[in-house]
């Protein structure tokens, strides 16, 4: 009887060990749920970018620094990065004279090749044009939405003789889900730079 005994307690040990590891396995196998890591935002605060090399002007945020982009020239004094080193994005702003309406629409279609060769990966891209009552500043926002390497381009013109162009991009490999907040706290500053923006 005690044997009987012993060996019932045993089994039930057993086996009960083994629902606990097989159980404890289940647990370790069941997805989690995706995490991004919290972003902290800078207080907004804007300050005059004014060269006397270049013939425009805006008010950009204080914690994006311009530099001379790398395929600076003589010919190009005016084309730089304005890095969001908080987020590791740039935007990479460009700036042409043209003097002929052949001039005018080779920078036009250049810009809408840069941004329609990412069709292949956006879900939809969105252009809002850009206009001033006396028809000194006119221009379009791309907004591209989907996984692709830039959300955001732009370009603004005199209609006379000037074209500046900007394009959003982060430096590293990014989801959509994962950025979109930063996204929106840089758009605000984009949107920020065309509404200040004047020529000189």
């Amino acid at each position: 009887m005690k044997n009987h005994t012993y060996f019932i307690l045993s089994a039930l040990s057993f086996f009960t060990a083994v629902s606990l590891f097989f159980s404890s396995c289940e647990t370790a196998l069941s997805p989690r749920p995706k995490g991004y890591p919290r972003v902290y935002f800078p207080e907004k605060s804007y300050d005059i970018f004014d060269s006397a090399q270049c013939e425009y002007v805006f008010s950009k945020p204080v914690y994006a620094k311009m530099q001379k982009d790398p395929a600076y020239t003589e010919d190009r004094p005016c084309w730089y990065n304005l890095n969001f080193e908080p987020f590791n994005a740039t935007l990479h702003i460009s700036y042409h004279e043209y003097h002929t309406p052949e001039e005018y629409d080779s920078l036009y279609e250049d810009t809408h090749k840069l941004v329609y060769k990412h069709i292949i990966r956006a879900d939809d891209i969105e252009e809002i044009e850009i206009g001033s009552q006396d028809d000194s500043l006119n221009g379009i926002i791309y907004r591209l939405r989907g996984n692709t390497a830039t959300n955001l381009n732009f370009f603004l013109t005199d209609n006379s003789h000037r074209y500046f162009r900007g394009a959003l991009y982060f430096n590293s490999k990014t989801e959509p889900d994962s950025i979109a907040p930063v996204y929106k706290f840089i758009q605000d500053d984009i949107y920020h730079i065309i509404s200040t923006f004047k020529w000189k």
